[in-house]
């Protein structure tokens, strides 16, 4: 068996002598190698050099006390116990030792052999166990560290405790300016947070909680957490460990993939809704401009009253498919380099108009950029032009505000298009891009499916966002 290295560092030989004679008298005494140095820097020296397995320190040496030695070795990464020997009714020193991180203490005119046995088998133990723990600690720590994806430790309160590279990173936030905030500003609705925390309250663990989260940006992302319940020992505080799944390319891609099967059934029936309703048109058409010429009755001012009617709507009919029609043909997109700022502007341009017409009050806040995008800048202009009208009709109160902002961000060029108009019930807002769906008055409902159409076309993404007060629709171009 190896024997225990033990080093007395005491200014005064007679303690040695007497600590010697202690060690003696230990049952199974042949376990301990007791040695001796008589200053400061000589066990300061030793300690640095981790030549014993523990340390017996005596308070008073010379100028410098064991709990100067004590904090040095502390500060230079010494895993060894350290014990401080104190004099009777030291207990000020005692608790100093302690806290600077001496295992334990001893007061000399107590010691006996029993005693130190039991003192320096407790603290060799103590050491061993910190060391495993420090060593599961590391390992953790480089796992959290070098984690691909956002690990965030918080509590109930929401106070943020530690996050790591990966966290920081996909949230947009410096380490001081995260450990600030709240984590309740990282979701994107307060109802998911309440949510989360109740499952995960209830059942001391959660997997894949699906909600959306916000990047200190106002990124919106599609997010899967897995979290578990923690004693942190350290500040006796229970903490949850979560782990972030950005979940948002894949919900895009089943976003799109649900679009591109809409857009197809939707232009299937588009086209055989034009095949059934064309016959009878050109019919009724035919039929109209007979009587329309017929010169019996060209003088018959009310029969040509009610064909004018008939005509007025016929041309209506026959507008509204074509429309509907075009607003479901997959249009091919012809790209180039185009200032996205200019086609923003020239869209604004086109309406100016009818905002002027309505008085209302437009907030611009785009980024100063002269950033260029592969796009067609017929269709994009065309669907910002179809989303501003929609905002600007759905103001009825004044003040009427349009707010108008841009956003790099994620490789996204993001442009949000804001308005406090009557906004539209949440139980509607999966209905927003539907062929024929409107909540406006003398409105056909197509200008947002073709919009969303021309968007998605580019790789691109349009949300909908019912506001307080009013409707906000984030469109995001691709910059690569």
């Amino acid at each position: 068996m190896n024997k225990v290295k033990v080093l007395l560092i005491d200014d005064d030989e007679d303690d040695y002598i007497i600590t010697k004679d202690i060690f003696s008298r230990i049952s199974h005494a042949d376990k301990y190698e007791l040695s001796w140095i008589d200053t400061f820097d000589k066990g300061i020296n030793a300690v640095l050099k981790h030549q014993y397995d523990i340390y017996l320190v005596d308070y008073r040496l010379g100028k410098h006390t064991g709990v100067d030695l004590v904090n040095e070795a502390v500060l230079s990464g010494i895993k060894e116990p350290i014990i401080i020997l104190t004099g009777k009714g030291d207990y000020k020193i005692d608790e100093e030792a302690m806290n600077v991180g001496a295992a334990d203490y001893l007061v000399k005119d107590k010691l006996d052999p029993d005693t130190l046995d039991r003192t320096l088998r407790y603290a060799l133990k103590q050491s061993e166990t910190l060391k495993a723990l420090k060593e599961s600690e590391n390992k953790f720590k480089i796992i959290f560290d070098k984690a691909k994806e956002p690990i965030l430790i918080s509590d109930y309160t929401g106070k943020i405790h530690d996050i790591n590279k990966a966290g920081l990173d996909f949230f947009g936030y410096h380490i001081k300016e995260i450990l600030a905030t709240n984590d309740r500003s990282l979701f994107y609705t307060q109802e998911d947070r309440e949510n989360f925390i109740q499952e995960l309250e209830t059942k001391g663990a959660v997997s894949d909680f699906e909600c959306q989260m916000i990047s200190s940006k106002g990124q919106v992302y599609f997010c899967s957490l897995s979290s578990f319940l923690q004693i942190d020992l350290q500040n006796m505080v229970e903490v949850y460990h979560t782990i972030i799944h950005d979940l948002t390319h894949r919900k895009h891609q089943e976003t799109k993939s649900i679009h591109e099967s809409k857009f197809s059934i939707s232009e299937h029936i588009a086209k055989g809704f034009a095949e059934e309703i064309r016959n009878p048109l050109s019919t009724i058409n035919l039929v109209l401009h007979e009587l329309i010429t017929d010169e019996g009755l060209a003088y018959n001012e009310s029969l040509q009253s009610n064909l004018e009617i008939i005509r007025s709507n016929f041309d209506s009919i026959n507008q509204l498919t074509r429309n509907f029609i075009t607003s479901t043909e997959n249009k091919p997109i012809v790209t180039q380099k185009t200032s996205i700022n200019q086609i923003l502007e020239e869209a604004l341009a086109e309406i100016n108009d009818l905002i002027l017409g309505h008085r209302i009050v437009l907030e611009k806040h785009i980024l100063p950029t002269d950033l260029r995008l592969s796009v067609d800048k017929k269709q994009i202009k065309k669907a910002l032009v179809n989303i501003l009208n929609n905002a600007v009709e759905s103001m009825e109160a004044y003040p009427k505000v349009l707010n108008i902002s841009t956003i790099n961000d994620s490789g996204f060029y993001s442009i949000l298009i804001e308005d406090n108009g009557k906004g539209i019930d949440g139980k509607l807002e999966h209905q927003i891009f539907e062929p024929f769906f409107t909540t406006k008055k003398d409105a056909e409902g197509l200008g947002l499916t073709e919009a969303e159409r021309s968007i998605l076309a580019h790789k691109g993404n349009i949300y909908f966002k019912p506001q307080e007060n009013g409707s906000l629709f984030v469109v995001q171009l691709p910059i690569n």
